[in-house]
């Protein structure tokens, strides 16, 4: 059960997200109840497609409970919602079923965020700051120490601290240029791309698996992880950074080479999102990844929640559904997977060489899998013979299973794979409800029921007929492999005719020649390709059943305005990458520089970096905000560039000390915001100041592709402590996200990032405490500086021991009860534990 905690935080998210109100609720408003429940059917006399039924009418209680399938009126009338359609209406129904209240779609001339980015000469950070300053009553904090400076800039760029070293150098050099040197040394760092790459790496929703149930590997995330580290590290321009992105494999090599190799592995930004590969409605999953795709690109690089345009026009940005719809057309013409049909649907994969040393590969590939049909066709054949023998006794198996009939004549393995399926395992399972509650009287009609549709859906089969009501799940799951019915590998020798293990002897012995004579696979990347052109049509309400209007490739209209660039040929993502990464369009350079600022002061301009839109917030200093967009264009788009602008503006070299309560919140930045460390930084930086940090870069530590059972732990994420490279290095999956992880805020490498938040509970603290981990790097700690108090501050704290924290040190450690080594180790423990290492001034 879900802790109070945990439903409170949902209740409040659904009342505080309009946009995750316009995705996640009515989508399944409208494709479950929207054609028969609307404003002009109202079957029943209810409309469900405005607020008014959800505070009077059938209210959300009626909903609720017809919708569970627990009462007399049972929607919808066509079967049980989906499992996680269910869970996501039922939790918003109970939440208060809150309706934001539609917006009229804004003209640019009534948002900020549309109108072009206007130039504001003469002007500079620093005084469209302290006009802030003024217009808000308010004076601004002193200037940081030099010591605070260094550890928040090293922190800022590297994620790792300054080094005793470095310390030293930065306190003798009293030049004027003196941080600014600094600044340069640490953007110049690979310690810098790895940093401001996971920051990217968060927008951009990355993982090394698809996430849900099945949560396949993507064997090839690593290569576009370390693309961005060593895009950020050479400072490459932003807007061909943009471009490379979207539609990198469209774009020539720029040595000239055949085969872009980079811009390939740069379109692992479109090819990562979660998926749901093993949806057997395949239109709707190859939607929703297109869906995940025009929604992760509105937000990233736009700021823009274009994702909500699927069913309807936008409620309050100014984004039609033919806009949506024209921008589904581009994604839709993109090849997304290697094979969409059976299932489970195959992930694409694009091989980094040369077009005849890719076709021979794939070539030989073929013949593989040809021979491996082979196989699966004469174990179809024995499966379906050996199912056949066992079909008539199903209501008896069923009944044996449940320990109300005898198991006389039957395969007592078979009745234990039964027992084990219908026994609870933690998930609701409605399909097969009705025979696991069933108590010893119903039972037998229960079971004989069970038996009689199965034998239909055998029959539907055979004719291959097409079932209304889509998948039979009892059916699926009892023949699977692993099923009741299924053909276990251990019981083949008992049930395999003489002519099949013949035949499967001889092919077998195929399929290992071929494996062992064809070439070796070429390194490939999780990317997306130019694929078949998609005749795309308006879905109305989201539906692809229901189609509308055609649309053409195009960008979104009023945004593109008169420079609505011409798709020609191919899918359009190269003519959106251009639209996206030119000059001309004022969100680019704005969302961009936001981020930056975000980056540094924790806090963006606008503090919705990912919403510019009508739901968004205004930004605090917006003639500030455009200075720094416009500064970005002229400057070639170079993010270092504009690091190195704000990181030697005044707001940055303030104190962190609050020095006026007007501004509570530090809006206006009348004090340098103090942020505590992101979790990788603490792990990081914790590894770093006892010496064991692997500063290798690049690579990955997952191997292997698919899936792997449910409760194996092959599908675990590595454990952050097991390993001494930088945690940027880690695979995540998504399924399973480490612990430590999850503890400190990292989010859910699920939706792009808005900014890590910051909670404060006691679990953290235990951590601290007790980890292994961490007392693992006191010893180590203990085992370098010893008694040497002065080096473990400057090493941890990056500060110098004033004579008192020596003098109370060594008194702790006199007063400790135990061993010497022990006593530093606990002292050590807690400076690694403190506020002073957790958080940045």
């Amino acid at each position: 059960m879900r802790t109070a905690v945990a439903v409170l935080a949902a209740w409040t998210a659904f009342a505080a997200s309009p946009e995750d109100f316009e995705k996640r609720i009515r989508p399944i408003l409208a494709s479950r109840c929207g054609d028969c429940h609307n404003a002009k059917s109202r079957m029943g006399g209810v409309d469900l497609s405005s607020a008014a039924a959800f505070r009077s009418g059938p209210g959300a209680p009626r909903v609720a409970a017809a919708i569970s399938y627990d009462g007399k009126v049972k929607m919808p009338p066509t079967g049980k919602l989906p499992a996680a359609e269910y869970a996501t209406l039922r939790e918003w129904l109970e939440s208060g079923a809150v309706w934001p209240e539609a917006a009229a779609a804004v003209s640019a001339a009534r948002w900020w965020s549309f109108e072009p980015v206007r130039p504001v000469e003469g002007e500079s950070i620093d005084s469209l700051w302290r006009a802030g300053l003024r217009k808000a009553g308010l004076d601004p904090a002193g200037r940081a120490e030099k010591l605070t400076l260094l550890r928040r800039a090293t922190f800022d760029l590297t994620g790792l601290p300054p080094t005793e070293t470095e310390m030293d150098a930065f306190e003798r050099d009293q030049s004027p240029e003196a941080f600014s040197r600094v600044v340069d040394r640490l953007l110049a760092s690979p310690r810098y791309g790895e940093k401001w790459g996971r920051h990217w790496l968060d927008v951009a929703r990355y993982a090394d698996s698809t996430g849900a149930d099945e949560d396949h590997r993507y064997p090839h995330a690593w290569r576009y992880r370390d693309w961005v580290i060593a895009a950020f590290n050479n400072d490459m321009p932003y807007n061909q950074f943009v471009r490379a992105q979207i539609a990198g494999d469209t774009l020539a090599a720029p040595d000239g080479a055949e085969v872009n190799v980079d811009g390939i592995v740069a379109t692992g930004f479109l090819a990562l999102g979660p998926k749901l590969i093993a949806e057997q409605d395949k239109v709707k999953m190859f939607y929703d990844i297109v869906d995940e795709q025009i929604d992760t690109t509105g937000r990233t690089f736009l700021g823009l929640t274009l994702g909500c345009a699927r069913c309807h026009d936008h409620k309050f940005d100014p984004v039609t559904a033919k806009d949506y719809y024209s921008l589904a057309a581009i994604f839709a013409s993109t090849k997304q997977l290697a094979q969409l049909e059976g299932t489970v649907s195959k992930l694409y994969f694009a091989p980094l060489v040369g077009k005849a040393e890719a076709g021979a590969y794939q070539q030989h590939q073929s013949w593989i899998e040809a021979k491996q049909k082979e196989i699966d066709g004469v174990l179809a054949k024995e499966t379906a013979r050996y199912r056949e023998g066992l079909i008539p006794d199903l209501a008896r198996y069923l009944l044996a299973a449940r320990g109300f009939g005898s198991r006389d004549g039957l395969d007592a393995k078979v009745v234990d794979r039964f027992a084990k399926y219908l026994a609870p395992n933690g998930e609701r399972r409605p399909h097969i409800e009705a025979i696991q509650q069933a108590d010893a009287a119903a039972a037998p009609s229960v079971a004989e029921r069970f038996a009689r549709e199965f034998r239909e859906e055998v029959a539907r089969r055979k004719k291959k007929e097409k079932v209304f009501a889509g998948d039979n799940r009892f059916y699926t799951e009892v023949v699977a492999t692993a099923g009741p019915f299924g053909l276990h590998k251990e019981d083949r020798d008992a049930v395999l005719s003489a002519a099949a293990k013949a035949d499967l002897a001889r092919l077998e012995s195929e399929l290992a020649e071929l494996k062992a004579s064809g070439p070796p696979e070429p390194p490939m990347a999780c990317a997306v390709a130019e694929g078949e052109p998609v005749e795309q049509h308006v879905f109305v309400r989201g539906n692809p059943a229901a189609k509308g209007e055609p649309v053409s490739q195009r960008m979104p209209e009023f945004l593109a305005a008169g420079k609505q660039p011409e798709v020609r040929a191919g899918s359009g993502r190269r003519e959106l990458a251009a639209w996206i990464a030119s000059p001309a369009n004022p969100l680019t350079a704005r969302v961009m520089v936001n981020r930056i600022w975000q980056g540094h002061f924790g806090e963006g301009l606008v503090r919705t970096a990912s919403n510019f839109g009508k739901m968004g917030e205004k930004p605090s200093h917006p003639e500030l905000l455009d200075y720094l967009a416009g500064e970005f264009v002229r400057g070639g788009w170079s993010v270092k560039a504009m690091h190195r602008a704000i990181m030697l503006s005044e707001p940055y070299l303030l104190r962190s000390a609050a020095s006026d309560p007007k501004d509570a919140e530090n809006r206006m930045l009348a004090h340098y915001p103090r942020r505590r460390l992101a979790v990788e930084e603490m792990r990081d930086a914790m590894l770093f100041v006892d010496g064991s940090l692997d500063l290798s870069m690049g690579g990955t530590y997952q191997s292997g592709t698919g899936t792997d059972k449910e409760f194996s732990d092959d599908r675990k994420s590595i454990d952050p402590s097991s390993v001494p490279r930088r945690l940027v290095y880690l695979p995540l999956r998504r399924s399973n996200l480490p612990s430590l992880l999850n503890l400190f805020d990292f989010g859910d490498a699920t939706t792009p990032g808005d900014g890590r938040s910051q909670t404060n509970v006691a679990p953290q603290a235990l951590f601290m405490m007790n980890s292994p981990f961490v007392q693992a790097r006191a010893q180590r700690l203990a085992g370098i500086v010893g008694d040497d108090v002065a080096g473990a501050f400057a090493r941890v704290l990056n500060r110098r021991a004033s004579a008192d924290e020596v003098r109370q040190a060594r008194a702790y450690v006199s007063g400790f009860p135990g061993e010497r080594k022990l006593a530093w180790m606990s002292y050590y423990q807690t400076l690694l534990a403190s506020n002073e290492f957790l958080y940045v001034d």
